[in-house]
């Protein structure tokens, strides 16, 4: 039996390692796993990519010229080969085209879906290669995981309907490139006792684009198990 091949596109949202630890503890076998930087556009035009059994879209770029069109995506289901989107560009560009075969997971993919969200840069962030082993850092935060994240706050009376109201139009008012912590503390011009509340609060909770990328990530897993 020939190996099951699958790409995943994120080392962002997922790291490498969390990837494979999760196809390693799974009871999937016989999968060759190739996992590759944020999707931009051109990549799924290579030939290889016509290789892959499975391809997985978490994270990629964002600027017009770089993000992954729509036709390369439905070039490679035409070719039988199954797409799954999450977390981020892959949450949006399956919203998209759930219709067409690519299968959405997760929350934010429902958000996209239903149409509470409709702006791209929702997922949007900026990202550099910093480590000497060339792992990808996150510059800034997604305006879809700072606000549920502050929902939650709202939720649990770390701040109140003002602050959060406040705080969530200062994010959202700011081009994604700039949207930092600091940038976001310094518009918005919250006492700084509950910038701290706030900030102790979101170090302790999950982004909601990692969620969903493990779910995807799981939901492939379950999918093809008996392969």
């Amino acid at each position: 039996m020939e190996n099951l091949k699958i790409a995943i596109f994120s080392k962002l949202t997922l790291k490498e390692k969390e990837i494979k630890n999760l196809f390693e503890e799974s009871n999937l076998n016989n999968y060759e796993l190739t996992i590759y930087d944020p999707i931009k556009r051109g990549d799924l035009q290579k030939p290889e990519m016509l290789n892959y059994d499975v391809i997985g879209i978490i994270d990629g770029c964002f600027l017009q010229n770089t993000a992954v069109g729509h036709r390369e995506i439905l070039n490679i289901l035409k070719n039988n080969v199954k797409v799954y989107g999450a977390g981020s560009m892959g949450a949006l560009r399956a919203s998209e085209l759930d219709t067409l075969g690519m299968m959405g997971v997760g929350k934010v993919y429902e958000l996209y879906k239903s149409g509470k969200l409709c702006d791209d840069d929702e997922v949007a962030v900026t990202f550099d290669k910093k480590t000497e082993n060339g792992e990808i850092v996150q510059i800034t935060f997604s305006m879809v995981s700072f606000r549920e994240i502050m929902k939650n706050a709202l939720a649990e009376n770390i701040i109140n309907q003002k602050d959060y109201k406040l705080i969530i139009n200062s994010a959202k008012e700011l081009y994604y490139p700039l949207r930092t912590y600091e940038t976001v503390f310094d518009k918005s011009k919250l006492d700084k006792e509950i910038q701290i509340k706030i900030m102790d609060y979101i170090n302790t909770q999950r982004d909601i684009k990692h969620i969903d990328g493990c779910n995807m990530i799981k939901k492939i897993i379950s999918d093809n198990s008996t392969f």
